[in-house]
């Protein structure tokens, strides 16, 4: 698996954000708080792309936002 693959992580900035966030249910968590940090970030189109690979290769779905989006909102747009 090449480095490069996940090379926009480095610029994700939910690499500075309390995990929780990013898990609706959680204390802490939310995908209000979320999104608001997705909508400002430069790696949001990668990271969107990386939980859809994993969902289609895993066939389940990827808990939390991604991308700017939650599972539902993936799933519903899967759907479309």
């Amino acid at each position: 698996m090449s480095a490069d693959r996940y090379a926009w992580m480095d610029a994700a900035l939910c690499a500075q954000a309390d995990p929780d966030t990013w898990i609706e249910g959680l204390a802490g968590g939310g995908s209000n708080t979320a999104k608001r940090i997705c909508g400002r970030c430069p790696a949001r189109g990668a990271c969107g792309a990386h939980a859809e690979h994993l969902e289609a290769h895993d066939g389940a779905a990827v808990r939390g936002v991604w991308g700017g989006r939650t599972q539902n909102q993936r799933r519903q747009q899967t759907a479309a």
